[in-house]
């Protein structure tokens, strides 16, 4: 479903191989640095997308049985990618727009979303006052992950106590539904 074009930056992956670190197992550690096609990556190099799916389904594998099962665990992939994203500039960017406010924070999504991936879209849909739907078109990248992802970036700034659940529309579309 991915192009060689279809690209991100490298926090994507070194945020789901210091989970698989933690792990503590040198040989699914090797099995996701093999998927990924290498164990180092700089923070806003552009790598392929395909990549990165294949490093977070050997990754939510091995980490299944420690987080619950395959879907927490691709959830809890896609929250550490948060804090990676928040140390760069752009991440830094994102919270001071925000301004503590969880509406701001949400709509900062989409210039985000521009800034990390070269593939698909992002767009945020008003539901209501405290809540709202990331449309996320033109991904590859799995509902769990980006319900994950979602999640971090609100917790790890604290600007809402967030619940977030996801739904995949299509293999190319998820919507994370969100609400405070």
């Amino acid at each position: 479903m991915s192009r060689p074009e279809d690209t991100l930056r490298g926090f994507f992956f070194t945020g789901a191989l210091d989970v698989v670190r933690g792990l503590e197992d040198d040989v699914a550690l090797r099995r996701c640095i093999e998927a990924a096609g290498g164990s180092r990556f700089m923070a806003f190099f552009s790598y392929p997308v395909g990549a990165l799916n294949r490093l977070l389904y050997a990754a939510a594998w091995a980490l299944s049985e420690r987080h619950g099962g395959f879907e927490p665990a691709m959830q809890r992939l896609g929250h550490q990618v948060a804090p990676e994203y928040l140390e760069s500039g752009a991440g830094r960017v994102l919270t001071m727009l925000a301004g503590g406010e969880p509406r701001r924070m949400l709509n900062g999504f989409p210039s985000a979303w521009r800034t990390s991936v070269r593939h698909g879209e992002c767009s945020v849909r008003w539901t209501g006052p405290v809540n709202g739907v990331v449309v996320i078109k033109g991904s590859p990248l799995p509902s769990d992950y980006l319900v994950g992802a979602v999640r971090g970036l609100f917790e790890t700034t604290k600007v809402a106590d967030v619940n977030a659940t996801g739904r995949q529309v299509s293999l190319s579309e998820t919507e994370v539904e969100v609400s405070w």
